[in-house]
């Protein structure tokens, strides 16, 4: 193959499923270096289009010592008797364990978002009080890479209910953002002026060392995880400052390149009914690459297309799932079908939710069982999924490095 034509090789590549080329990417450095390459991801991305692949994680507590990690697994679907359900289960072991950065019993995870296959995490330690330092990581589980953010001397409230943090891809100079939306005091919601004062926006390029606020904010804090497209990041509005008198959300957007904040109504309701349900419910979702809007009062979702809503589907699924709180996790295929989480019991239960036929197919996790709540989130199965983080991330298999995440990783 080297003394094939770098176009004819691009063509091959190009042509080759992502699973394969993830794995062919450790033949030689001269395909490594074409299967890394961004030309390979634009023609790719427009020929292919591909299963997104779930994955599964869990807080784990160690029995040796009593710390948390979080654990990774890839699970796959087998379908169950004719009655079309599902169980999910994983192909194999925890592939990727994620290790505290303090060894206090209470330390906690959470998985702040994603963007191009790059996870991000915060760790959170209920020992400490008042001067918190939010620890943030963003991990690639294919590549098993890890990338430590200087530490923000600011508190990230875990509940995210008026802040929230996003991971966003800057195209132009091909890196990698994180940007942080926090209070710096407490504001009523009933004073505009005051809460557009008490925000401030924290940026962090990868591959430099510090933070650096900007003074561009929104029209009100965001909440929830952040959902990344179009070359902009997407976050819904704090349910505890909504500004509409009928409380639906809005959602504010950021965009990654300009750093310039935006707002967006919240969509129309399809239809007549309104369930008895705070709008605290809404989320957004990623559904194949597009920001979905879930709303919980009427089970409607939508799709943002040149920042107008376009309805997706409404969810007939009250028979199915009589009550309890009801999240759509992502597209389980090509085809837009969704994989929905429901909490009614205390229990969580996974469904998938046919598009065209409007069914729900029940489906079941099968393990890993040790007494923790499982969580799924779906990875993008395209060729950019498989690139690294950037200059500064740290393979796990590296052990020389002045700064590195080792000591947060271990994997089989």
């Amino acid at each position: 193959m080297d003394v094939l034509p770098s176009n004819i090789v691009f063509d091959i590549f190009s042509r080759v499923p992502v699973k394969c080329l993830a794995r062919s990417r450790c033949v030689s450095k001269v395909w490594c270096n074409y299967i890394d390459d961004r030309y390979l991801v634009i023609i790719h991305d427009k020929r292919v289009v591909e299963e997104p692949t779930p994955f599964l994680y869990h807080q784990h507590l160690s029995r040796e010592r009593t710390t948390h990690s979080l654990c990774f697994h890839v699970i796959e679907s087998i379908q169950t008797g004719s009655t079309h359900d599902y169980d999910l289960k994983p192909k194999e072991g925890p592939f990727l364990r994620i290790k505290p950065l303090s060894k206090s019993s209470l330390v906690t995870f959470q998985v702040r978002g994603s963007c191009n296959g790059v996870v991000c995490l915060s760790q959170d330690d209920n020992m400490v009080e008042v001067e918190l330092v939010t620890a943030l990581v963003a991990v690639h589980p294919l590549r098993k890479e890890c990338y430590e953010l200087p530490p923000l001397h600011m508190h990230f409230s875990s509940s995210m209910h008026r802040g929230s943090c996003g991971l966003g891809f800057d195209a132009t100079t091909n890196t990698f953002k994180m940007i942080c939306v926090l209070l710096k005091a407490y504001a009523p919601p009933n004073n505009h002026d005051m809460v557009r004062k008490k925000l401030c926006t924290m940026v962090h390029v990868f591959g430099t060392n510090s933070w650096r606020e900007i003074p561009q904010v929104p029209s009100y804090p965001t909440a929830g995880k952040a959902i990344f497209a179009n070359g902009c990041l997407h976050w819904l509005v704090s349910h505890i400052d909504i500004p509409t008198q009928d409380g639906r959300r809005p959602v504010i957007w950021f965009d990654v390149e300009k750093e310039e904040f935006g707002l967006i109504d919240p969509p129309k309701r399809m239809c007549d009914l309104w369930r008895n349900y705070s709008s605290f419910y809404n989320h957004l979702v990623d559904l194949n690459g597009e920001v979905g809007y879930v709303s919980y009062e009427t089970l409607e979702v939508w799709l943002l297309k040149k920042k107008e809503w376009v309805p997706y589907c409404r969810l007939f699924i009250k028979q199915i799932i009589p009550y309890g709180y009801i999240e759509v996790l992502g597209c389980w295929n090509k085809e837009g079908d969704m994989l929905i989480c429901n909490t009614g019991d205390g229990r969580y239960k996974f469904f998938v939710y046919n598009l065209k036929s409007g069914l729900v197919h029940k489906t079941n996790i099968v393990g890993p069982d040790d007494g923790c709540h499982p969580n799924i989130f779906m990875h993008p199965n395209k060729l950019f999924s498989i690139h690294g983080i950037g200059t500064n991330s740290f393979p796990m298999k590296k052990t020389n490095l002045k700064k590195s995440c080792q000591h947060l990783l271990s994997y089989k």
